[in-house]
C-alpha cells in the first residue's frame, strides 16, 4: 500500500508543473510582438506508477499512478516550412536585386521622353534635313547640325558614365553584401557554440535556436543555403536542434549541383566568402574553391553587374562606333562651303572623330576639331557641286536610315539593320527583362508572405490561445493546491488520531 504522503508528493508534482506551464504562457506573451520568436510548449508526461514491475510488488487491483511531470519544454516549429520560406527569401532577394538594378538603368536610358537618346538622335536627323533644304550659305542651319552633333555625342557621354557607374555601384554593393554573409555565418557559428555547450546538459536552448534560425532566415536572402542539424551529444534532450551546418547550394543551368560548406556544425568553424574584382570578371570563391552560382540577393547583383549593364555598355559603343563611322564615310564624300571666295572648299573632313574600335566608343565621341572650328566644313553638297547642292546632305540624313549596319556585340549576338532600329530593339528588351524582374519579384514576394503567414500560423503567438491556456494552468494549479489542504487535513485527522 503507498504511503499517505504519496498523495501530498503528487500535488506537489501537480503544482510546480502548473506554475511551469504559467510561467512558460507568460514567457509566449511577453514575446507576441518579438521578431523571429517562436512560441513554447511544455510537454507533460505522467510520471512512473507504483508499484514497479517485481517479485515484491505488493498484491493491489493495480498500478497507481504518481502524478505529472514535465519532460521538456520545445518551441513549437516545423522544419519543412521553415525551408519553404527561405527558399522563397533566396528567390525573393535575387529578383529583387534584378528588379532594382534593370529599374536604375530604365531610369538612365529614359527613353520615351525629350531627352532621351532615340529623341536627341531624332533632332540631330531633322537638323541634317533642314540643312539639306537650305544648304547654300546657311550658317544658321549648319551651326544647328553642329550643336545637334555635339548633343548626340554628349548624350552618349552621359548615358555611358552613368551606367558605369551604377555598374561600380553594383560592385560595392557585392562586396558589402559579402561582407553581410560572412558576418551573418560568424553570428551563427558564435550561437552553434553556445548550444553546444548547453544541449549536453540536458536543457534545449530555444531562445538560442530562434535566434539562430533568424540569422539563417536573412543569409538565404543573400544565398542559397540548405541546413543540416548536427547532434551535440552528452545528455541532450530528445527535443535538442543540436548544431547547424549551413552548406550553400549552386546549381549551374545544366541543374548540377555544387555544394559549399559556409558553417561546419560539426568542427565549429566558417568558410568566410571571398570576391576578387582584379580580373576581366570577378571571382567568387569559398574556402579557396570557385562559385559559380550562389543564388539569392549576390547572385543577381552578379548577373547585374557581369551582365546586364556590361552589354546595354557594349550595345552603347556599338551604336556610337557605327554612327561615327558610317556618318565620316559620307560626310568625307562631299564639300563644305567657301564663304570668303577664296577658292578653297573644304572636302573630305570628318564629322566626328574617327574611332579605331567600338571599345568605350559611347564615352569617346566627339565632334571632330575640323566642324569645332567652323560650320563651313560641314559637307552639305556632293563633291563638285558648289556650294548650293544638297546632295550629300541628302546622304548624310539617309545615313540614319542605313540597313546595312552591322553591330557585333561582344557576348557573340550580330544585329543588321539601322541604327535606330537596333536602339528601339536595345530598349525593348531592356524594358521586357525589367518588366519580367518585377513580375517574378512580385510573385516570388507573395509566395514569400504566405509561407510566412503558414509558419506563423504555426509557431506565431496567438493571445487569444495563450489566454485560454493561461486560465486552464490557473485552475490546475488552484486545484491542486485544494487537493494539498485537503490532503494536508487527512494527515492531520490521521497524527491526531494516533497519539
Amino acid at each position: 500500500m503507498t504511503s499517505t504522503f504519496t498523495s501530498l508528493e503528487t500535488m506537489r508534482r501537480a503544482l510546480f508543473t502548473s506554475q511551469l506551464s504559467i510561467q512558460t504562457t507568460g514567457h509566449n506573451i511577453a514575446n507576441a510582438g518579438t521578431d523571429g520568436y517562436s512560441r513554447q510548449r511544455v510537454n507533460l508526461e505522467t510520471t512512473l506508477p507504483y508499484p514497479s514491475v517485481g517479485f515484491n510488488r505488493p498484491q493491489i487491483p493495480g498500478q497507481i499512478g504518481t502524478g505529472v511531470q514535465a519532460s521538456t519544454i520545445e518551441r513549437i516549429r516545423d522544419s519543412f516550412v521553415d525551408t519553404q520560406v527561405r527558399q522563397e527569401m533566396t528567390k525573393t532577394g535575387y529578383w529583387s536585386a534584378r528588379s532594382d538594378a534593370l529599374s536604375q538603368m530604365e531610369d538612365i536610358m529614359n527613353e520615351p521622353t525629350d531627352q532621351s537618346l532615340s529623341t536627341v538622335i531624332d533632332q540631330f536627323w531633322q537638323s541634317l534635313q533642314d540643312l539639306a533644304s537650305n544648304p547654300d550659305n546657311n550658317s544658321g542651319a549648319r551651326s544647328v547640325v553642329r550643336q545637334r552633333g555635339i548633343a548626340v555625342a554628349e548624350t552618349f557621354h552621359y548615358l555611358s558614365s552613368s551606367l558605369a557607374k551604377v555598374q561600380d555601384n553594383l560592385k560595392t554593393e557585392i562586396g558589402v553584401n559579402i561582407d553581410k554573409v560572412n558576418g551573418l555565418i560568424r553570428q551563427i557559428n558564435d550561437i552553434n557554440k553556445q548550444i553546444a555547450e548547453v544541449e549536453p546538459n540536458g536543457y534545449s536552448p530555444n531562445d538560442l535556436y530562434d535566434k539562430r534560425d533568424q540569422l539563417v532566415d536573412e543569409l538565404s536572402q543573400y544565398v542559397n543555403v540548405k541546413v543540416i542539424q548536427e547532434k551535440t551529444g552528452g545528455n541532450a534532450p530528445a527535443t535538442a536542434a543540436g548544431t547547424y551546418t549551413i552548406q550553400l547550394i549552386a546549381r549551374n543551368d545544366a541543374g548540377v549541383s555544387s555544394v559549399f560548406t559556409l558553417v561546419d556544425g560539426k568542427n565549429l568553424r566558417v568558410n568566410p566568402m571571398k570576391v576578387d574584382f582584379s580580373g576581366t570578371s570577378p571571382s567568387l570563391t569559398i574556402d579557396g574553391k570557385i562559385v559559380t552560382e550562389t543564388g539569392g540577393n549576390i547572385q543577381g547583383l552578379m548577373e547585374s553587374y557581369t551582365v546586364d549593364y556590361p552589354n546595354m555598355l557594349d550595345r552603347l559603343n556599338q551604336m556610337a562606333y557605327q554612327l561615327v563611322t558610317e556618318f565620316n564615310k559620307v560626310h568625307e564624300q562631299g564639300d563644305g562651303i567657301d564663304p570668303d571666295g577664296t577658292g578653297t572648299i573644304p572636302t573630305g573632313i570628318d564629322f566626328f572623330t574617327p574611332l579605331a574600335s567600338a571599345d568605350n566608343a559611347a564615352s569617346l565621341i566627339s565632334v571632330s576639331q575640323d566642324i569645332m572650328d567652323s560650320v563651313n566644313n560641314i559637307a552639305a553638297a556632293g563633291k563638285g557641286m558648289g556650294s548650293g547642292d544638297n546632295t550629300n546632305a541628302q546622304a548624310l540624313a539617309d545615313v540614319l536610315d542605313n540597313t546595312s549596319m552591322t553591330f557585333a556585340m561582344k557576348n557573340g549576338d550580330t544585329y543588321k539593320g539601322t541604327l535606330k532600329s537596333f536602339l528601339e530593339s536595345t530598349i525593348g528588351e531592356m524594358g521586357v527583362n525589367a518588366q519580367s524582374a518585377n513580375r517574378m519579384k512580385t510573385n516570388s514576394q507573395t509566395l514569400q508572405d504566405t509561407a510566412e503567414q503558414r509558419r506563423q500560423s504555426i509557431s506565431g503567438v496567438s493571445i487569444d490561445e495563450e489566454m485560454t491556456n493561461l486560465i486552464q494552468f490557473q485552475h490546475t494549479y488552484s486545484a491542486a493546491a485544494r487537493m494539498t489542504s485537503i490532503i494536508n487535513e487527512m494527515l492531520d485527522t490521521i497524527i491526531r488520531l494516533g497519539q
